[in-house]
């Protein structure tokens, strides 16, 4: 605000809202990028802002969590009215993170001061990571042949959602559309003899995204070899990733790995992932670009793929090294693959 001359701020997209309230979800329609409260941050008051017919919710749930320290007033608006003559009363400059036309045109972008995370944001996410992938493994042990695409989808969304995560991404491919599309959307297909889920979701605005596959017998040999080549790559991404190094370099060592396995520009048909957090993707790592070091307590989640199959898990690096928030389950098999002199363990397919 300082730096933008600004004299109050408006967030009311879902990703800063979660982060500015450690963890509060402010939407009610869930495929909004915008939610039913917002936030209005002066120099010396906050205030959460959101209709009548919100209001009590939002205060004795959605940020239920927050109430004994007292960090911010509620302002009510009629919902039939919205909040404009709210925000028309502010004295000077706002800014805002969505289009407002208050704001006048001042946008301001808030990814960056959403990276790093915090200690208490590093300290929640390994359960989160866990808590993501187990349920898609979950789902992965109880699939049955013949069931479709959107009957897959559907057994993810709704185990994500009993487990208290809520789903932004589901994708699920059978079979022919693994190889198709590096993005399966859910369709009619149904499942013959190969699968593969692909989930984001988040709690309490904190997002994690893993991918798992599963094969009905033994995978023949292209499906096999393909995960080996994706899982290669994503090892050597994996060994590069530390705190400090570039992510142009992660992404060079991506480019290399692919080459060396066979599938030489193979990162132009998907992207490679970035870091992760209050989004999906909070930006996507491109060749040749300058986007700077890798911090500490930075989230990532790289997933590079090859036709027929991908590799996808979350991290958290730190100056202690890489955890794998979403890392396989005691129960799930995994394949050890070479890297750069080490080994490092990724999920295999899992064999019904």
């Amino acid at each position: 605000m300082h730096e933008r001359e600004l004299d109050a701020l408006l967030l009311g997209r879902a990703d800063n809202f979660a982060w500015v309230t450690a963890g509060g979800d402010c939407r009610c329609a869930s495929t909004t990028d915008t939610g039913v409260a917002s936030v209005l941050i002066t120099p010396y008051r906050q205030y959460i802002l959101t209709s009548n017919i919100e209001i009590d919710r939002v205060r004795a749930e959605t940020l239920a969590h927050l109430a004994a320290a007292d960090v911010f007033e509620f302002a009510e608006y009629p919902w039939h009215q919205g909040h404009a003559e709210m925000l028309d009363d502010i004295p000077g400059k706002l800014g805002s993170d969505f289009n407002c036309p208050a704001a006048q045109g001042r946008f301001c972008d808030l990814t960056s001061l959403r990276m790093p995370f915090t200690p208490w944001e590093a300290d929640r996410y390994p359960e989160i990571g866990r808590g993501v992938s187990h349920a898609v493994e979950r789902v992965c042990f109880r699939i049955e042949l013949g069931m479709t695409e959107r009957m897959i989808a559907g057994m993810t969304a709704a185990e994500l959602i009993q487990a208290g995560y809520t789903p932004t991404v589901v994708l699920a491919g059978a079979d022919d559309r693994v190889w198709l599309r590096r993005h399966p959307t859910p369709t009619r297909n149904t499942l013959e003899r190969y699968c593969m889920i692909v989930v984001c979701a988040h709690q309490g605005g904190l997002i994690a995204a893993v991918t798992r596959s599963v094969h009905f017998g033994r995978p023949p040999h292209g499906i096999a070899s393909a995960h080996e080549a994706a899982a290669g790559v994503h090892a050597a991404m994996i060994m590069a990733t530390r705190v400090g190094a570039k992510y142009q370099d992660v992404m060079d060592r991506a480019c290399a790995q692919y080459e060396a396995e066979g599938y030489g520009g193979e990162w132009r048909c998907h992207h490679q992932g970035g870091p992760i957090g209050y989004q999906d993707r909070e930006f996507l790592v491109v060749p040749g670009a300058e986007q700077g070091r890798i911090a500490n307590r930075q989230a990532i989640a790289w997933n590079p793929s090859v036709p027929g199959a991908k590799s996808e898990d979350t991290m958290l690096v730190s100056e202690d090294g890489i955890q794998i928030v979403t890392g396989a389950s005691a129960e799930w098999p995994v394949i050890q693959v070479e890297a750069d002199g080490a080994i490092v363990q990724r999920p295999a397919i899992l064999v019904r």
